[in-house]
């Protein structure tokens, strides 16, 4: 079974060796996707010299810089493989890992009602980023997986490329969360998490979503805790922090956009959402301005 290892890419020039290198150690049938979302920096030599001494297929496309979400949906579109593993520049592939999720994927038995499977990914010291599942193998969806079963953290996905191409990104400027799309997808099919190491992250990369300040990601975090309040409340008992503090960074990225939350809170059905994105206004509110105070200081603002 052929497998698009896709990479959107924007200024990572550095780290793409080592990325093709960890895709030569995975021993099975892929083709690499590549497409740089705008890069100033030498990527694109850098991947023509790759491409070159590569024994898989490489492809690489330049597009005008539009956000990850948009060229991940350039590459779903060009992707030749039955799946589809996003697997970010900055990171590496564990020996093997790709193998290890392709072999689980084998092991389902009915796979129509299922989009993928997950894994685990670790840092450069080799501790798992978020958490492990609680079981070794779990068929849930997203939702299930985040708010019943408590897995945070970056989980790498092999799916199937069909599933991911009726599903893409909206079409929109600025920050998209990568949990939109993961929402969505779960809201029809289920997801086989394992306790597989599949990826290392590189926590220390230099323009890693969490090191931008929060001003900068402020319209897609409305986009992002709206939806969560809006359509995952039911969950609250599971979670409450987690929709606490969604509410407290609505909230939040409400004050960036000079948008009054008040007019937010009234799109949601639920008397409880309502609440929680109202009686979050004083804490967003300080974390706001504490944002603005820090704004010249060169620190990182990422969501708390």
């Amino acid at each position: 079974m052929l497998v698009t290892v896709l990479t959107p890419t924007f200024n990572r020039a550095g780290y793409l060796p080592e990325l093709h290198a960890s895709l030569l150690r995975q021993d099975m049938d892929l083709e690499w996707v590549v497409i740089d979302d705008g890069s100033t920096d030498d990527t694109e030599d850098v991947m023509e010299e790759l491409a070159r001494i590569s024994p898989f297929p490489v492809r690489f496309q330049r597009q005008p810089n539009g956000g990850k979400h948009s060229a991940f949906n350039h590459g779903v579109s060009m992707a030749r493989g039955e799946l589809i593993a996003q697997i970010d520049s900055d990171d590496l592939l564990v020996p093997g890992g790709l193998c290890r999720l392709l072999d689980h994927w084998s092991d389902i038995g009915d796979s129509r009602r299922y989009a993928g499977v997950a894994g685990l990914c670790v840092d450069e010291r080799g501790h798992v980023v978020g958490e492990r599942f609680p079981r070794d193998v779990i068929d849930a969806s997203w939702q299930e997986a985040v708010y019943r079963y408590s897995t945070a953290g970056d989980k790498p996905r092999m799916y199937r490329t069909d599933v991911l191409r009726a599903h893409p990104f909206p079409l929109r400027t600025g920050y998209v969360a990568e949990s939109v799309l993961w929402r969505a997808i779960g809201r029809n099919y289920l997801t086989r998490h394992v306790n597989e190491q599949v990826v290392v992250c590189r926590m220390s990369a230099q323009n890693r979503l969490t090191r931008r300040p929060f001003a900068e990601i402020a319209s897609g975090a409305v986009m992002q805790h709206g939806i969560t309040l809006a359509e995952d409340i039911a969950w609250l008992r599971s979670r409450p922090v987690h929709f606490v503090r969604a509410a407290v960074n609505l909230s939040r990225a409400c004050f960036h956009q000079k948008e009054p939350v008040w007019r937010r809170s009234r799109g949601f059905d639920a008397v409880t959402a309502r609440a929680l994105s109202l009686g979050s206004i004083p804490l967003g509110w300080v974390f706001y301005r504490m944002d603005l105070l820090s704004s010249g200081s060169g620190e990182s603002h990422h969501e708390r």
